[in-house]
């Protein structure tokens, strides 16, 4: 009977525990699920604010403004304050986002606008760091990278060259862990800008590099804004080593491709005309800067008028510079004003990013006991990845250089490409093509000469275009090649 008992007891102990095993991972599911729907409105208030923020976000094109200012979010702002759960701190990020975009929007470089991004950032870095919730680290990422993009151009705007390299690098980086392309390649369009406009002697290339990674990204047909972006930049590249053909020839194709930023419409027009201007086409350089003109950006409109006044100067109408004349004068006590109201931007951003220096710090220390144990690993694997290449002349750093050099030549408008192409290939690695035809002797001179547009990373119609063929027929020797040589990746045939 005691027996009986126990068990009966013992039974019911079961069922007890199971029936509090289940309510605790009933529990912890719905915590998850709370989680997880941060993004998510949970109210008819919520919803409402939510919608307009995300109309507002969707026409923001990197740092313009359009006909509206932050007083819409700020009571979008005050509602999400009211309660620090998971989903009002997103929120909150995104108002002070939103808020700090129009700002700069306004101002250029406003002290607000950095305090506002700045605060964004602060709320991402201490709530939504957390790498094992995938869709929450993603959103966080993009929504780090845009801010990073805007904040880097508030450091453009005081020519801060290494406060500006580094948030733009950091904008790829968000938009990279994002998996985001669009913004990968708007970043990759911000970083070459900056490498071009600010970088030191010596950087150009890096810039090219820059342009060159973003429209590996950017297929004109799924993201042509950003690809418009990049090939104004790529222009502007071009424009500054005086290849101008080539930057006209870019400035139009980024003008096929905007669609509704009128920002970049009219900033292409301008730095088009500089081309122009450099080339002593002052009338053609007018046309293009009237276009300009007729922005609402106060940058850009200073710059056409200060354009447009000197190019009637070199035509010799006076009279038609003057009205241009007064408008710069007029414009500069503005920006004399306007800086001294700006004062305090840079100095926020650069203790944003003293801060984030602290931080690495201190996890540099724990990670620096794992680095001195793993070194060794490391060289062992290095060294064993470096006897499997057989054709081992090539080094990284190398390639990056050569390969700029081969799009310079693609953009030149002068014959001979494969052959110049070709010598610079062989300056630079004498043994290789000796190396890949004894290793593969029935690969014919044309064969050949594709192997080496491939390391160069030129495309279908671009080799096309070099070697005077049909892309049919080159997509014909790329595949023969593969066969040949056994390998999927051509870009690799010289370093395997």
């Amino acid at each position: 009977m005691v027996e009986t008992h126990s068990r009966a007891s013992l039974h019911i102990m079961k069922r007890i525990i199971a029936i509090l095993s289940i309510a605790f991972s009933l529990a912890f599911i719905a915590g998850c699920n709370r989680y997880d729907n941060i993004f998510e409105p949970n109210s008819q208030q919520d919803l409402a604010y939510s919608k307009t923020l995300d109309s507002i976000d969707s026409l923001i094109t990197g740092f313009y403004y359009y006909d509206f200012n932050d007083s819409i979010i700020l009571p979008a702002l005050e509602f999400y304050q009211g309660n620090d759960n998971k989903r009002n701190l997103w929120m909150q990020a995104r108002c002070h986002y939103l808020i700090g975009v129009l700002q700069f929007g306004e101002n250029h470089v406003s002290e607000q606008a950095a305090k506002n991004l700045v605060e964004a950032l602060k709320i991402l870095d201490e709530n939504f760091d957390d790498s094992k919730n995938v869709e929450t680290h993603g959103r966080a990422s993009q929504q780090r990278s845009k801010i990073h993009y805007v904040i880097s151009k508030i450091a453009f705007n005081f020519s801060d060259g290494s406060g500006c390299k580094r948030l733009a690098a950091m904008g790829l980086g968000c938009a990279t862990q994002a998996h985001d392309t669009a913004w990968m390649a708007r970043s990759c369009s911000n970083l070459g800008m900056i490498y071009e406009r600010l970088g030191k002697a010596g950087e150009g290339d890096t810039a090219y590099m820059y342009c060159d990674q973003g429209m590996r990204l950017a297929d004109a047909d799924r993201y042509p804004l950003e690809r418009a972006y990049l090939e104004n930049t790529y222009a502007n590249c071009l424009r500054h080593s005086h290849q101008y053909d080539s930057a006209i020839y870019h400035f139009n194709m980024a003008k096929s491709l905007i669609n509704n930023d009128v920002l970049l419409y009219h900033k292409t027009f301008l730095e088009e005309a500089f081309v122009y201007y450099q080339k002593h086409d002052y009338p053609t350089a007018i046309a293009e800067l009237e276009v300009a003109f007729q922005t609402t950006d106060h940058n850009i409109q200073n710059q056409s008028a200060a354009g447009l006044a000197d190019c009637w100067e070199k035509v010799g109408d006076t009279m038609k510079a003057a009205p241009y004349l007064s408008i710069i004068k007029a414009s500069n006590e503005k920006e004399i004003v306007q800086r001294h109201h700006n004062t305090n931007a840079m100095p926020l951003l650069n203790a944003y990013l003293q801060s984030i220096d602290k931080s690495d710090k201190s996890a540099n220390i724990v990670w620096l006991i794992v680095i001195i144990f793993t070194a060794s690993a490391v060289v062992v694997a290095f060294y064993f990845i470096w006897k499997k290449r057989h054709l081992n002349t090539i080094k990284d750093k190398d390639y990056e250089a050569l390969r700029l050099k081969g799009r310079a030549i693609f953009s030149d408008r002068h014959n001979n490409k494969m052959e110049r192409i070709r010598n610079e290939f062989n300056a630079a690695y004498p043994d290789a093509m000796a190396k890949l035809s004894a290793a593969h002797p029935d690969l014919s001179d044309t064969e050949l000469d594709i192997c080496i547009l491939s390391f160069f990373s030129f495309r279908l119609k671009e080799t096309a275009d070099i070697m005077h063929l049909k892309e049919n027929t080159v997509a014909k020797y790329r595949t023969a090649i593969k066969k040949k040589i056994g390998i999927e990746n051509l870009e690799k045939v010289f370093i395997l």
